[in-house]
């Protein structure tokens, strides 16, 4: 049975017990989440769809806050015995739950346990692989992601004499367009969001370089970065040069950065594909949106680019009882018409390859082909093993101290090679730090 197949079949079984007849009171399962704005106005749909479906299970979701707060307050309440039955946290977050086994019920496990499915090649590697044990077995489902693209503003490149439905494919590519919209008068050619992420953990996926050793920490526990590497000393180089040139406005925070951007300051913008919707609303110019650019000496690059966003983890320490019901949940979450409609409500790229082939049969890239940018993305063009994700202890401290460097060379003038250098000791010192492990 195709997996598409299987989980429709999986989702039709769950709702169909869901729907047995009893006499017992539902069973109320905390869930705890991080989204806001219109993104959980589609949530709230979704789960108050699954609460009229059926009687025994009674899903309560909740806004905690960011990523860190929510994470902060599902430790807290871990601690005290307390914690929700589903927490979301994001791929920083979850690194450090991978971490204390003792926190949360593998997903795999759930599964096992209750007679659904949830298998880990029905996703795209690169959003199953930071939420998988070391023999690929899920610990988390795959939620909320997106991942990095470039948009463009299709009236400067017109005004630079450039053809926007043929945008940057190389870095090399990109610089001699920067140029030559720099000469039609536009102030601002290129500018970034989330630095680190997208040209640091992303750039290094896309060519299949080691962000660390033992699979980028994916498989084990005692990982030590290496991203001071030939292509990141060569990459950060060429934004410093174009930094130097006025080619590339360092802006500082991710909001900043999408606001030059949106307010048509800035002609190229490397960011989140999340960020298409708000672009295409308050942008008051026309959209292009493209793959990330990528060296093309590298061998069979560009491979594919990462996740960044949630998970849904199902925490430890509840009643077993209560476990049946956050199965159940779960594997609606899980399905193929679900997971496809978060994707097409929110913006999110499709974590699943249901999800993808359920929204192409439907039609919906036909109408809006820059939401697929990202899917193919993920899909990649080559399997390797720096490509898959990114799974380190103290992800968040870490990715802080990669932008503290990268800052020092756009605004101080250090030395790419020096900034690479002290990042990875900074960040290697933290991974060689005990932690010791959070007790439910």
């Amino acid at each position: 049975m195709p997996a598409f197949a299987r989980a429709f079949h999986t989702v039709a079984l769950v709702m169909a017990l869901a729907a047995s007849p009893g006499s017992r009171a539902a069973t109320e399962i905390q869930f705890w989440h991080a989204m806001d704005g219109a993104h959980v106005v589609v949530l709230s749909r979704l789960v108050d769809r699954f609460n009229a479906s059926q009687s025994e299970v009674k899903v309560v979701a909740t806004h905690h806050g960011s990523y860190p707060e929510t994470l902060s307050a599902g430790l807290a309440t871990a601690k005290a015995r307390k914690p929700p039955h589903i927490l979301q946290a994001d791929e920083l977050g979850g690194a450090d739950l991978a971490a204390n086994a003792l926190l949360f019920k593998p997903l795999w496990q759930l599964a096992a346990e209750n007679g659904v499915r949830f298998e880990r090649d029905e996703y795209f590697t690169p959003a199953a692989s930071p939420y998988a044990d070391a023999g690929g077995r899920l610990l988390a489902l795959p939620f909320n992601s997106s991942t990095p693209v470039l948009f463009l503003n299709r009236e400067l490149f017109q005004k630079a004499g450039l053809d926007p439905d043929k945008p940057p494919k190389t870095w090399p590519d990109m610089q001699a367009m920067l140029l030559e919209l720099q000469k039609s008068g536009v102030d601002c050619p290129y500018t970034t969001a989330a630095q680190a992420w997208i040209h640091l953990e992303n750039m290094s996926a896309w060519h299949n370089q080691p962000v660390a050793s033992l699979n980028n920490g994916l498989s084990g526990d005692r990982p030590e970065l290496l991203f001071n590497n030939r292509l990141m000393i060569r990459h950060v180089s060429i934004l410093s040069a174009w930094v130097k040139s006025d080619l590339f406005r360092h802006a500082g925070q991710a909001d900043t950065a999408v606001a030059h951007f949106a307010n048509g300051e800035c002609a190229l913008l490397t960011a989140s594909s999340a960020a298409y919707g708000e672009l295409h609303a308050t942008g008051k110019f026309s959209l292009g949106i493209a793959a990330l650019p990528h060296y093309d000496d590298l061998p069979n690059a560009p491979y594919n680019t990462l996740i960044g966003g949630g998970a849904l983890w199902v925490m430890a320490g509840n009643p077993l009882r209560d476990y049946k019901a956050v199965a159940r949940f779960m594997a609606y979450m899980g399905s193929a018409s679900v997971a496809a409609e978060w994707h097409q409500a929110t913006g999110y790229v499709p974590m699943s390859r249901a999800a993808y082939l359920a929204s192409k049969r439907s039609g919906f890239y036909e109408r809006n082909p820059a939401q697929e940018i990202g899917a193919l993305q993920l899909r990649g063009a080559h399997a390797g093993n720096f490509a898959r994700g990114v799974r380190l202890r103290n992800f968040a401290q870490i990715r802080a101290i990669t932008e503290e460097e990268l800052n020092a060379v756009w605004l101080n003038g250090k030395a790419p090679k020096d900034a690479m250098d002290d990042a990875v000791e900074r960040g290697n010192a933290l991974l060689r730090r005990p932690q010791p492990p959070v007790k439910p």
